[in-house]
């Protein structure tokens, strides 16, 4: 019987342990944890968490360590997977779209940091600010020079996607 001490090199072995390693959980609430956390993007995955499947952005930072993001909560999901940027608009007293940039690409570097829970209708949730910067020309993932604030998707408010009246809803502080 062959053990792995007589397999020659295979590629297949690192192939296999890169399809599942996708890093480490960045866990925003222990102290330890790096806040914000910017990384550049290798990519998404999907999981399974204990309230069902749920998406995840992976990332390497600056210093090479794998890192992986749950995107669950809504303020993430809004700015990571949907792409609206809102502004708080003080005449309708609510918050409203002012421009869609589309899910994160591999290859774009974004920066996420906690800032706290915030009290909802039913149950406090958390909060995150999101910076996004897109990929550059050299990177392997593809040639996209446009400037964040002049990203090729804009969209009013309204008129696709997600509109200003379910975004400003109160059922959507859902934490996870």
């Amino acid at each position: 019987m062959d053990t792995l001490a007589n397999i020659p090199a295979d590629s297949r072995f690192d192939e296999a342990e890169a399809d599942v390693d996708h890093g480490t959980a960045w866990r925003y609430r222990e102290p330890d944890a790096p806040n914000p956390l910017t990384i550049l993007v290798t990519g998404w995955s999907t999981g399974v968490t204990k309230l069902g499947e749920a998406e995840f952005l992976n990332g390497i930072d600056r210093d090479g360590r794998k890192w992986s993001v749950l995107v669950g909560s809504v303020v993430l999901t809004k700015r990571l997977i949907e792409g609206t940027v809102e502004e708080w608009n003080g005449v309708k007293n609510e918050f409203v779209v002012t421009r869609t940039l589309g899910r994160v690409q591999a290859g774009e570097v974004v920066s996420i940091k906690y800032v706290g829970d915030v009290n909802g209708a039913r149950y406090a949730y958390p909060n995150f600010k999101v910076s996004r910067k897109p990929r550059t020309a050299g990177s392997s993932s593809g040639d996209h020079s446009w400037p964040v604030e002049a990203a090729p998707q804009f969209v009013p408010a309204g008129t696709a996607g997600e509109s200003a009246e379910v975004a400003a809803s109160p059922d959507n502080d859902i934490p996870f």
